[in-house]
């Protein structure tokens, strides 16, 4: 700016002696001063030429007389520069006595809110909070209270503590400031999940989005997953229904929160809204985790569901996870016949640990202690992932 300046002035000063010159040429003036005794006469010409020449040695003294002061300015700005430069080094390699050392001698020769935070770091690293506090407030003093980037750095240190609960309501502070910061964003999400606080996850889910830190399907994903997660850690049923109500009609649709929201509701002796919320899912899609839920929501409506689970095996006879789910259906009615029926079928199907678990349940029933162990290995060798075995002939029983 002051270059600038100095250059529209001298442009200025030439447009002026060429407007001027030709009649200082005809007519150069006279100046005459009087000071005291003296008396000096000149033309105007030498007067401008003698303050001109006066004017360029002052600046000439002046230079000189401030070039010593220059030259160490310059020199502790340079070795300022360079303890910054190392204790940013220093602190990128842990050493952080040797850090928070350069960057105080940085710092004494000029404050910048990089180095403050960078000694706060240091501070914390060598466990001395009050430090890294007093470095916090001289960074976050230089632009006001409640300064953003130092909201966002003494964040960051907290959680770098454990203390998330208390870098909690700073982050939040901070993504009110500015919406869709995505390190604020990033850190908020990974804080509300290490808490559990997974309806805080949900709600954030939006501002992920529209930020970019998520995609849609990501997005729709993590909601999902929070909202199961809500739903799981309900302490009673007016929670429970609090919750699935304001999950609204799209995640209900989701096999994940439906299952969330069926096991739940089926702890706490909810099993005819657990069956009614699984029956919606599974006419679009016969799942097998959701079936075997559906099997085991409880005692309430077992007649229904073992009439729903044989008009759907009408339809799809094969289906391994409707066998299963309708045999432990019929076991725990004691249709101990259907069990076994349906439970052969299945570990023929798809076998499966519970499957043959089950079915030994049934076997030992009948007195057929042989295939009931078999059955038993099976299911533990399964489980640890190995084959089963072939059962014995039925006549072995």
């Amino acid at each position: 700016m002051k270059r600038l300046l100095l250059i529209v002035l001298v442009a200025l000063g030439l447009v002026a002696a060429a407007l001027v010159a030709p009649r200082l040429l005809d007519d150069p003036g006279h100046v005459m001063i009087d000071i005291g005794q003296w008396r000096v006469e000149m033309s105007l010409l030498a007067l401008i030429g003698a303050v001109l020449l006066a004017w360029i040695v002052f600046s000439l003294v002046s230079l000189l007389l401030r070039l010593p002061a220059r030259a160490v300015r310059r020199a502790r700005e340079l070795r300022s520069r360079r303890q910054l430069e190392k204790g940013f080094l220093a602190l990128t390699e842990g050493d952080w006595q040797q850090a928070e050392r350069l960057l105080h001698k940085s710092l004494r020769y000029r404050g910048s809110t990089a180095g403050y935070l960078a000694a706060a770091r240091a501070a914390q690293g060598r466990g001395d909070r009050d430090a890294r506090d007093r470095m916090l407030a001289l960074a976050d003093a230089r632009f006001g209270r409640r300064h953003f980037v130092t909201g966002l750095a003494r964040a960051r240190l907290l959680i770098g503590e454990g203390r998330i609960e208390e870098a909690v309501p700073v982050l939040e502070a901070s993504h009110l400031r500015k919406p869709r910061h995505t390190g604020v964003l990033r850190l908020l999400l990974e804080s509300y999940q290490e808490l559990g606080r997974w309806r805080d996850v949900r709600l954030l889910t939006p501002a992920l989005y529209r930020a970019g830190v998520v995609d849609r399907r990501r997005a729709d994903a993590l909601a999902a997953l929070a909202g199961s997660r809500e739903l799981e850690a309900a302490p009673d049923v007016e929670q429970l229904e609090h919750c699935w109500k304001e999950l609204g009609r799209k995640h209900h649709r989701q096999r994940d929160v439906v299952l969330a929201y069926a096991r739940r509701s089926s702890e706490l002796g909810r099993t005819t809204e657990a069956g009614h919320a699984l029956v919606g899912y599974l006419k679009k899609e016969l799942d097998d985790e959701l079936l075997r839920a559906y099997a085991d929501v409880g005692e309430g409506g077992r007649a229904e569901r073992i009439a729903q689970l044989e008009r759907w095996l009408e339809q799809q006879p094969g289906h391994g996870g409707l066998l299963l789910a309708l045999g432990l259906l019929y076991l725990d009615d004691r249709q101990y016949d259907k069990a076994r029926s349906c439970l052969e079928a299945a570990v023929r199907k798809q076998p499966g640990s519970e499957a043959y678990a089950a079915l030994g349940r049934v076997l030992d029933h009948d007195g057929k202690l042989e295939a009931a162990a078999q059955c038993y290995r099976n299911a533990l060798r399964l489980r640890s992932g190995r084959g089963a075995e072939p059962l014995p002939p039925p006549t072995a029983g």
